[in-house]
């Protein structure tokens, strides 16, 4: 069988990336430069070309004003003061020289324009751009350009692309192993995290400054990251150490009763209250376990695939219905506030078990004669379901801790109370994106299920 061929993971590779970029830089300066040559040596010929038809004009004038006399005058005034690529010449009506520099008659000829032609000097042959008037007497003047005034723009412009070039490496080269040095300390400043984190200091955290960099958001993504690792990380410790606690009991009961039903002199009558202890001890194990299970899944947004549209006033309508004679059996009285159509997006089974936990709490701890509400309401953005009562409450520094696992404020851990129901109140708040607030009722507790509602 074939291996399975897979990709290479991309890697950065700063030296790697600066002389990538570099590159692209120089050709796009390289470029840049090219496409202002051409545009700068057509404005040049251009400006040849008009300063040639130019001349031609005030020299054809001339000889119409001054004849013959007058334009060699000053065909020899410009012959004199002329530069290098500069080009003056008359030829008669037979195209033989009769002043100028130019020996033989341009060709291909052309009148009255601007055209490429060949001639020649007392210093060779050339090629030159040139336009050729007819004056009256037949005789043809000629003025051009040779390409020695372009070719000494053209040495000027790449002199000044090479030292423009020179001066973009240098700062790029400089740039780019500024910015390297840069990106390969700040990695190495969060793989250090990482590599102590690794080695077991769960405190460790990356360097975060005011400047709100890249590096510093990925800086602060990665300390909220170990943040939560942390407080998971604590809370798996204090669940492991509450269960070793909280199962202990039902599991030595279990253990005795099953011990004694073995017995040979034990009764079938003892025999069968020891199978229902037994029954009674896994009942409260299996909802610890379940409990555990279903806040593990609100947190860790797995119970997320569950939800759908639902009507939240109703749903506490329903659980108010089922709790109602729990309230009446501890001499409680349930009030209702009026509540209005209330759809979100939820997980119907959870919020149920949430909002029966805050009514159970409402009735085991509000006392005889306490008034117990309930109330859905709509907030900016979010759903409420409050349940408050006028009992003795929860002091202040408890509230925040009574939400935790395995958390009762009986410290002898008395009564039948597995002090998961807040936790899983608050893993519903979570997975809905709201959050449990234990407020104070004055008197009483004040207990808030808040959930977005994503409008």
């Amino acid at each position: 069988m074939m291996a399975r061929w897979t990709r290479p993971p991309l890697r950065l590779r700063p030296l790697a990336f600066t002389a990538f970029a570099m590159i692209i830089v120089l050709g796009a300066v390289a470029l840049a430069f090219y496409l202002v040559d051409l545009s700068a040596e057509k404005v040049f010929l251009d400006r040849e070309r008009d300063e040639a038809l130019a001349e031609r004009k005030i020299l054809t004038d001339a000889f119409a004003r001054e004849g013959a006399s007058g334009l060699a005058e000053r065909m020899q005034r410009r012959a004199r003061l002329a530069a290098p690529e500069e080009h003056y010449a008359v030829f008669d009506a037979a195209g033989r020289p009769i002043s100028g520099d130019l020996l033989i008659l341009p060709t291909p000829l052309r009148l009255a324009g601007w055209s490429r032609v060949r001639s020649r000097t007392r210093a060779g042959h050339i090629t030159l751009h040139a336009t050729v008037a007819r004056l009256s007497d037949g005789s043809l003047l000629v003025i051009g350009r040779d390409a020695a005034g372009q070719r000494v723009f053209e040495r000027r412009t790449a002199d000044g692309l090479v030292i423009a070039l020179a001066i973009v490496v240098t700062a790029s080269l400089g740039v780019g192993l500024l910015l390297n040095a840069l990106v390969i300390r700040r990695a190495a400043a969060v793989a250090g995290v990482a590599e102590r984190i690794a080695a077991g200091d769960l405190g460790a955290r990356a360097e975060v400054s005011e400047r709100g960099d890249s590096f510093d958001r990925i800086g602060a993504s990665l300390n909220r990251m170990l943040d939560r690792i942390e407080a998971l990380l604590t809370g798996m410790r204090t669940v492991t150490d509450s269960l070793a606690h909280d199962l202990r009991t039902p599991l030595t009961r279990m253990r005795g009763a099953v011990e004694g039903a073995l017995d040979p002199a034990t009764s079938t009558a003892d025999c069968r209250a020891a199978l229902e202890l037994v029954s009674l001890e896994l009942e409260r194990v299996l909802s610890v376990f379940t409990a555990l299970i279903d806040i593990a899944r609100a947190e860790s947004g797995l119970s997320r695939e569950m939800m759908q549209p639902l009507r939240l006033d109703e749903l506490a309508l329903d659980v108010a219905s089922l709790f109602a004679p729990v309230l009446e059996d501890a001499g409680q009285r349930l009030e209702i506030r009026p509540m209005g159509p209330l759809v979100i997006d939820g997980h119907e089974q959870l919020l149920r078990q949430a909002v029966g936990n805050l009514l159970f709490n409402a009735a085991r701890h509000a006392g005889p004669d306490a008034t117990v509400t309930l109330d859905v309401l709509r907030a900016a953005g979010v759903a409420e379901i409050i349940v408050a009562d006028n009992g003795p409450g929860i002091p202040a520094e408890h509230r925040d801790r009574v939400k935790d696992r395995f958390v009762r404020l009986d410290e002898a851990r008395g009564g039948s109370g597995s002090g998961l129901g807040l936790s899983i109140v608050a893993a519903a708040a979570k997975l809905h994106g709201g959050e449990l607030r234990l407020e104070d009722n004055r008197p009483g507790l004040r207990a808030v299920l808040t959930m977005a509602t994503g409008g």
